[in-house]
Parts: structure tokens; C-alpha cells; sequence
């Protein structure tokens, strides 16, 4: 997989990767700001602009416009992702939304297993109701090698999804995949 595509329905696609598949969203975010509107909603601080703009610049003749249709929000914790996704539910115009690196608060030390669980859980049904009417794309990564217990996070989502893809990882992370991703 080498571009990622837009779903062509209102489907959840799951993207997982090193660095949480970051430079295929952000190619892909680049390709779809020049047709139309789209939401970024960044929860792992990995929505660069500097790649972006450059893509766009490449890609249109007019980056400011096609900058103009991205709107973006970005999540410090997983509290803030839960707000961040009923924003999303609520927005009166529905284009498609991207979430860069969705667990990656959720790998958060200071938040107890059981309650990132549960906040998990509503997430998925925030975003349950977001693919009603909006394609969406959702990256992630595997959890740190510190929080094995959270690799349930993932398969959770990934369980959710339409569909979903595993990056080709370097061979040090390959040790730490997920058992149904082999």
C-alpha cells in the first residue's frame, strides 16, 4: 500500500504503523484538501504542516485554498480525544474526517488501564457514529513495549474497522506486533 485511498463510503479504515502511518495521512490529507473540505483531528501530535504544505504545493497551484479547506483539532489527552470526536459528531457540514495517532493518549502512563478501557469504549461509539456519515481514516501505533496489556486498545479498533492495514515496521518493532497481525 503504498498510497492510502479515501474510503468510497462511509467506512472506518484503521492504518497502523511506526509513527502511526503520520506521512500517509498527511499524503492523503494534501490529496483530499484540494477537492474538498476535510477535519484533521490530531490525538499524538502528528499532523505536521510542514509536510503537508509541501505536498500541496506540489499538488495544486493554489496551497492557500486548498490549506483553507483543512480544519484541524488537536487532543492532549484522552478526555480531550473524547470532546474532539463529539465536536466531530456535531459539525453541521460532514466531509472526511482523519485522525492521526487516536491511541496514543491512551498509552499514557498516568492514565489507569480501566479507565483508558473505558474511554476507549467511547470512543468507538463516537466514531461509530461519525462513519454514519462520514468516511473516515483512523492511524495508530502498537502501545510502548512498557504497556503490553494495551495492545487490547489496538486490536479493539482495528476489530471495529471496515477495514484495516498493518505498515511494513522496521524488524525491532516486528517483535512487537500484534499475534493477529502475523
Amino acid at each position: 500500500m503504498d498510497i492510502l485511498a479515501l474510503p468510497d463510503s462511509n467506512q472506518l479504515y484503521v492504518v497502523v504503523g511506526g509513527h502511526a502511518a503520520a506521512g500517509r495521512l498527511l499524503n492523503l490529507a494534501a490529496r483530499l484538501a484540494v477537492r474538498s473540505p476535510l477535519l484533521i483531528l490530531d490525538c499524538g501530535n502528528r499532523a505536521n504542516p510542514i509536510p503537508l504544505a509541501r505536498e500541496l504545493r506540489r499538488l495544486t497551484h493554489d496551497p492557500v485554498r486548498a490549506l483553507s479547506n483543512i480544519h484541524t483539532a488537536r487532543a492532549f489527552t484522552c478526555y480531550q480525544v473524547i470532546a474532539l470526536l463529539e465536536n466531530a459528531i456535531h459539525r453541521p457540514q460532514k466531509y472526511p474526517v482523519l485522525i492521526f495517532d487516536l491511541l496514543a493518549t491512551f498509552y499514557d502512563e498516568s492514565v489507569p488501564y480501566s479507565e483508558g478501557r473505558r474511554l476507549l469504549e467511547e470512543c468507538i461509539q463516537l466514531i461509530g457514529y461519525i462513519r454514519l456519515t462520514s468516511p473516515l481514516v483512523v492511524s495508530a501505533k502498537p502501545p510502548p513495549a512498557d504497556f503490553p496489556e494495551r495492545k487490547s486498545f489496538l486490536e479493539r479498533i482495528c476489530g471495529f474497522a471496515d477495514q484495516f492495514w498493518v505498515e511494513e515496521m522496521p524488524p525491532d518493532a516486528l517483535s512487537r506486533q500484534l499475534s493477529f497481525f502475523n
